[in-house]
């Protein structure tokens, strides 16, 4: 079997790929330009983006987060196997996920991986986060990547808390993913 990497970016993705991980396996790698979420994941697995454009702290934009992921591109490429599957999830709309994915996705796709983005989009009331998130898919889909996308706007419901509707996205996001992985999904 080729190998597979699931890699999340900034705090929601990491939380995603976690869930994710659980269900397929593969190898695990967080990338965040905070620090504090990656402290607790074993040696390896963590990886802190923009040590001087985000001093180990959120990059709170989407510019700062692209400025971060540029600046630590060395590390990555250092990270990605020479062959196989990637998993990129994000939460799209905030600094890390929505500045770094499209620079990532891009390496991956040189390094010639079997590449699938999963990402979540935020709730209606987020609307400046939700304008951001809009734009970075839009980039995502420029670069001709294969994208599955998770909507809380769509899915979230009066009956359902907040807790739940990220849980159900997260378990949503896993699943698809693991048929893609298994190929029985064209996530197109």
């Amino acid at each position: 079997m080729k190998e597979l990497i699931v890699i999340g970016v900034g705090g929601a993705g990491l939380s995603l790929a976690q869930q994710a991980h659980k269900r397929i396996g593969g190898r695990f790698l967080a990338i965040n330009t905070d620090s504090e979420p990656l402290k607790d994941l074993p040696a390896g697995q963590g990886l802190v983006i923009g040590p001087h454009s985000c001093g180990g702290k959120s990059a709170v934009s989407p510019a700062r987060g692209r400025k971060a992921v540029e600046e630590s591109l060395d590390d990555i490429r250092a990270l990605l196997p020479d062959s196989g599957k990637a998993v990129l999830f994000a939460g799209l709309g905030g600094g890390a996920g929505t500045g770094a994915m499209p620079t990532l996705a891009r390496e991956v796709i040189q390094r010639d991986l079997n590449l699938l983005v999963a990402v979540t989009l935020p709730f209606g009331l987020e609307a400046e986060r939700r304008e951001a998130a809009l734009a970075g898919l839009k980039e995502l889909e420029a670069i001709g990547v294969t994208i599955i996308t998770h909507d809380h706007a769509e899915h979230l419901t009066g009956f359902a808390g907040l807790e739940e509707a990220l849980a159900s996205s997260a378990e949503s996001l896993a699943e698809r993913v693991q048929l893609w992985t298994m190929g029985e999904l064209d996530a197109h």
